[in-house]
């Protein structure tokens, strides 16, 4: 599952009561958000009629920013590896915003400027 949460910059843990994959995803998510400075937001799917229609048995279900996921039972290890990750696309994103020049190496233009450079040193002939 990558589907991005309903806020970009939160992880968002979709669970239920009496639920004891939940109980414990729930505690370990809440340490290594704080841990990585990352809004947790937990949502009850029995809440929701269409929470609960959307994720029936199939919880927990864990969304961080870039589109990772924690389903089901999960090692303290696997949630604060995916927390740390998280955290790491989300400064590699803040830190590129806005600093890439139209063709220069980065995120953005990254390829065209790849590309250039490749067929430009195809078009050469060695000396």
């Amino acid at each position: 599952m990558t589907t991005e949460p309903p806020d970009r910059r939160a992880a968002v843990l979709y669970s239920r009561e009496d639920c004891s994959l939940c109980f414990t995803l729930r505690r370990l998510a809440r340490r290594s958000a704080r841990r990585h400075r990352i809004r947790l937001v937990v949502l009850d799917v029995d809440s929701d009629a269409a929470l609960r229609s959307r994720y029936g048995d199939r919880v927990p279900v864990l969304l961080l920013p870039g589109g990772i996921s924690v389903v089901g039972r999960a090692e303290a290890r696997a949630v604060d590896d995916a927390f740390r990750e998280s955290a790491r696309l989300s400064r590699d994103r803040v830190a590129g915003e806005g600093q890439a020049k139209p063709g220069a190496p980065g995120r953005r233009g990254g390829l065209a400027w790849i590309r250039r450079a490749l067929s430009h040193d195809s078009n050469t002939t060695p000396s």
